[in-house]
């Protein structure tokens, strides 16, 4: 007995080494961004060549930021004119290329750091973004917001013109959104499964009642490396997807994964997974998240961020349905049927928010997200060796003086997990956590 007691004794050692060592950044970061421009809502994404590409909302220089508005509690706005940047590094975030300028037309990013645009890579190498754009519908001549693509082939040094993705905007439905903006095919996502078929999804808020009401989840698909989309499809039809809480998408092989806010009959809006097993046709909706059902008039603007390993689904998502309201994070064993084991992501958190989730290859799971103690907000990241049954104690990550917040990451070919985030004063940063593939290896 005391033998076994005291292997135990230095396996728990080891093991809380091993967490220790797989929270300590490589560097404290350093910026992609340019200098004198507001750069915010980075995403993030690792190529077959292990190469980084990273995308980033742009909203002018500096020197030109308007002093902010005063607004209500919850109130904001619908409106949003922005750029959409990309740079690249093939040598593990040491260098990176000169920003390139992804939109054409000036201010066509319809951007905020709730319904960002997203990137992808194939494995053949092929750059694809999706993003919510300001258009204008040629039958009302109205304003309305688009979701569009645009892929790059040659490394991100051009992308090609923008497809418009939804059908052509037919209504006004300015009494829900106000502003001018007649009609949002926004808070979308999209994914590159592994065979690199592409899906995109986004919600569309034609049919919605009144502004308490859901919308419908769209979806469609490229088979051909993003050269052609299918045709809309309501993959979520009805009413029942919180507006405003932007999809999710993750893969296992031949199945899809959609992580998004369901409305229930019982007043709570709380995240769900769909799963699809027949590439994308039809979704089906079993996994409701065993958390406290939050009852909110409005939507939340909370995605459900996922991530899939086998049969394992794990979950993280903010909600303020459990006391004390925060991050929590919960798994699935069985493919996303049924969900169990909650846990809180940051308990000593003043506030916790805006988690990245990741899975490597040998099914670490690790979160990083933003919190605030006694100060601004900062990153933290916490790990899971034993399939989301237990986390290591969140902790702070190494970053530059001043707020850290809306993290977005990504795991290397070698099992690194990259870091992207906005930073203080408008700049996107990057840095990195070590291969727990390695360490563990090791």
């Amino acid at each position: 007995m005391k033998y076994i007691t005291t292997r135990f004794y230095y396996r728990s050692i080891i093991f809380i080494s091993l967490l220790v060592i797989a929270t300590v950044t490589l560097s404290s970061g350093h910026p992609i961004s340019e200098k004198g421009r507001r750069s915010i809502s980075p995403e993030i994404a690792v190529g077959p060549d292990g190469a980084l590409n990273v995308i980033w909302i742009d909203k002018g220089l500096t020197v030109n930021r308007p002093p902010p508005k005063p607004r209500k509690h919850g109130e904001h706005s619908h409106r949003s004119a922005t750029d959409l940047y990309f740079s690249r590094s093939e040598d593990g975030a040491k260098t990176w290329s000169k920003p390139v300028k992804i939109n054409d037309q000036p201010g066509e990013i319809w951007g905020f750091s709730v319904s960002k645009p997203v990137i992808e890579v194939s494995p053949n190498g092929t750059i694809h973004v999706f993003y919510p754009a300001n258009a204008r519908s040629e039958a009302t001549g109205l304003d309305v917001v688009n979701a569009r693509y645009s892929h790059s082939r040659d490394n991100g040094k051009s992308f090609s013109p923008p497809i418009t993705i939804n059908r052509p905007v037919t209504q006004d439905r300015e009494d829900l959104l106000g502003q001018g903006l007649t009609m949002s095919n926004s808070f979308g996502t999209m994914g590159v499964a592994p065979n690199g078929t592409i899906f995109t999804a986004w919600q569309n808020i034609v049919n919605m009642k009144d502004a308490i009401d859901g919308a419908a989840g769209m979806m469609a698909i490229s088979t051909d490396d993003g050269e052609s989309f299918s045709t809309e499809r309501a993959v979520i039809p009805g009413s029942e997807v919180c507006p405003c809480c932007q999809f999710t998408l993750a893969f296992e092989n031949e199945l899809v994964y959609m992580g998004f806010r369901k409305i229930f009959a019982d007043g709570g809006r709380d995240s769900v997974v769909a799963k699809s097993i027949d590439g994308g046709e039809t979704f089906t909706i079993d996994g409701r998240l065993d958390l406290a059902p939050w009852k909110i008039n409005g939507c939340p603007l909370k995605p459900t961020e996922l991530g899939v390993n086998g049969v394992n689904v794990y979950a993280v998502t903010y909600t303020a349905g459990e006391d004390p309201a925060g991050l929590y994070v919960t798994a699935s064993k069985d493919g996303g049927k049924t969900f169990s084991g909650k846990k809180q992501v940051h308990p000593e958190a003043a506030y916790s928010d805006a988690a990245s989730l990741t899975v490597d290859d040998m099914g670490n799971v690790r979160i990083v997200w933003h919190a605030k103690i006694n100060g601004p907000r900062r990153l933290f990241t916490s790990v899971s060796l034993d399939e989301g049954q237990s986390f290591s104690p969140p902790m702070e990550m190494t970053t530059p003086d001043g707020k850290s917040q809306f993290p977005a990451t990504t795991v290397g070919i070698d099992g690194t997990v990259y870091v992207t985030w906005e930073h203080e004063n408008e700049e996107v940063f990057i840095t990195s956590l070590p291969s727990m593939i390695n360490i563990v290896s090791n």
